[in-house]
């Protein structure tokens, strides 16, 4: 009798799941056609809902669609604007200290982007550590962007001819570089 009622049941789940669509969706493996995910276009499309949710000011999405857009990269240029498009988000949801984090990733992979510079800055002052990260970009010689930051840092304050005076001699010192345009740039408009 027990055997009975277990192949009842049995039958019965097997009848559920056959009208369910389980059944057919068993039946469906054997036809199945392998197609490799393609991460860098997944990733695009990551960012792209990313960029949505942010022009609807819902941050916390637009956050994670970055992070998923940034993980899928492997490509260093869309990674470093994945990370900067991070370090908005977290702007705007009040974590400077995450922003400063995710902008400084975005540099390390691309510097030669004035705006990430000038969200550095911008997320320094949020901190209120320019002071002590003026000195720290001041005294370090050995990184020509350092000078960059430090100009911008000056040019916030107020303190214009200084801002000058840096930008003149990043100018002067490094007119090779891809950035030095956009330093020049900002010294036409003092």
């Amino acid at each position: 009798m027990k055997l009975f009622y277990k192949s009842a049941f049995v039958l019965l789940l097997l009848i559920l799941l056959n009208s369910a669509g389980f059944a057919s969706s068993i039946r469906g493996l054997d036809g199945f056609e392998w197609q490799a995910i393609d991460a860098v276009k997944n990733a695009r499309n990551h960012s792209n809902m990313g960029n949505i949710y942010f022009k609807e000011e819902n941050y916390f999405m637009a956050l994670k669609e970055y992070q998923i857009a940034y993980n899928l990269t492997y490509d260093k240029n869309a990674s470093s604007t994945y990370l900067y498009n991070i370090a908005k988000c977290f702007m705007k949801l009040n974590n400077f200290q995450a922003a400063k984090s995710a902008i400084e990733g975005a540099i390390e992979k691309n510097c030669m982007n004035m705006t990430y510079y000038k969200t550095l800055v911008d997320v320094y002052f949020e901190l209120d550590i320019q002071k002590s990260e003026l000195k720290k970009y001041l005294n370090d010689d050995t990184n020509p962007y350092n000078r960059i930051v430090a100009g911008l840092i000056f040019l916030k304050t107020g303190d214009t001819s200084a801002a000058k005076g840096i930008f003149d001699e990043f100018v002067s010192s490094n007119p090779d570089m891809i950035i030095t345009d956009d330093v020049r740039n900002i010294l036409n408009k003092l």
